[in-house]
């Protein structure tokens, strides 16, 4: 279920609180680009870190302390380390380290903050455009990856896996997987499983050099084209399906067609609720880039009625929380 947010500041005190979403910003920039975290993996003595980073001591410690303050650090005893809990996503030599993922999505959310009054009043909006193209995503491979490693894969993986369907499971289809993590752990757990990536070209590509150790079966293309020619007894589609050309009904039926009988269609996606007002994280999170292009976030329910005009029986769903937001999880079957 969603996690309820805490007390919501008022007044006065909401809009004070806003205006240290910048410094909060700056300092993780900083603190990013220093390799700080990393010199802070223990606790240690502003005077000693200062040394080690050449910088002056009084300047370091207000700015150790401002990271502690923002919940990035801990103090003890006038010694300063990185908080535990996020050390395993910022630590160089991590495998969950999720530094490239936070400079994409950074620069993708807040690309254009200083004309934003423009945005608004442009009648130009670029709804018909293609949201993203190809070289978009051969560039942003890398900060996906680290995105599945670092938090994503450990969200997914229980809505597979908890599947009544799951141990009968002989064949899976992830729809824009945009890596092979996850396929990388489902194989660990499920090494008899087959799996099929379908994605943009330049991808597969991407992801052929990364999983060439696997036995997966890799399939370029778009879902706007041609799907992969099997059925298959799970379809899974996480944060993929806003990029259709023929709306999302048909997009859906489409993916239905590809289902063997008793197959199931999961859904991954968030779920925009209170009028398009709320989940925040999404709403704020995705304002520029809906500006600059178009509004591609699902609706509750969106999903799941497109499956059941699709034909898809016993749809459930399920509303969960993740360290990258609320999602609500869609599924349906196809009569067996």
């Amino acid at each position: 279920m969603y996690n309820m947010p805490s007390e919501r500041r008022s007044g006065a005190g909401l809009l004070l609180d806003t205006l240290e979403g910048p410094i909060r910003q700056a300092l993780l920039g900083w603190a990013l680009d220093s390799g700080v975290f990393d010199l802070c993996e223990t606790f240690i003595l502003p005077d000693a870190l200062a040394r080690r980073m050449d910088l002056p001591p009084p300047q370091l410690l207000l700015t150790l302390r401002a990271l502690v303050a923002a919940d990035f650090m801990q103090t003890d005893g006038g010694r300063f380390r990185t908080a535990p809990d996020i050390l395993p996503f910022v630590a160089k030599d991590s495998p969950r380290n999720m530094v490239a993922t936070l400079r994409s999505m950074a620069d993708m959310r807040h690309a254009g903050l200083n004309d934003i009054g423009t945005l608004i009043a442009s009648a130009t909006h670029g709804g018909n455009t293609r949201l993203f193209d190809d070289t978009h995503w051969d560039a942003s491979y890398l900060s996906l990856a680290a995105f599945h490693r670092s938090v994503a894969a450990d969200a997914m993986i229980p809505c597979l896996t908890s599947l009544p369907e799951w141990p009968d499971t002989q064949n899976l289809l992830e729809i824009g997987p945009g890596s092979a993590v996850l396929a990388r752990r489902l194989l660990a757990l499920r090494p008899d499983l087959s799996i099929t990536l379908f994605d943009l070209p330049p991808v597969i590509e991407r992801i052929a050099e990364e999983a060439a150790d696997l036995p997966l079966s890799l399939v370029p293309g778009s879902y706007n084209g041609a799907l992969p020619g099997k059925c298959f007894d799970v379809i899974w589609c996480s944060m993929t399906l806003y990029f259709h050309d023929q709306g999302l009904p048909a997009l859906i039926c489409r993916l239905a067609e590809h289902l063997a009988p008793g197959g199931v269609l999961l859904s991954f996606h968030e779920a925009l609720t209170d009028d398009r007002t709320a989940p925040p994280e999404h709403v704020i999170g995705r304002l520029m880039p809906g500006l600059r292009q178009r509004d591609v976030s699902f609706a509750e329910g969106e999903i799941a009625e497109a499956m059941t005009a699709a034909g898809l029986r016993r749809p459930s769903s399920d509303r969960l929380s993740t360290p990258f937001g609320r999602f609500r999880l869609d599924a349906a079957r196809k009569e067996a």
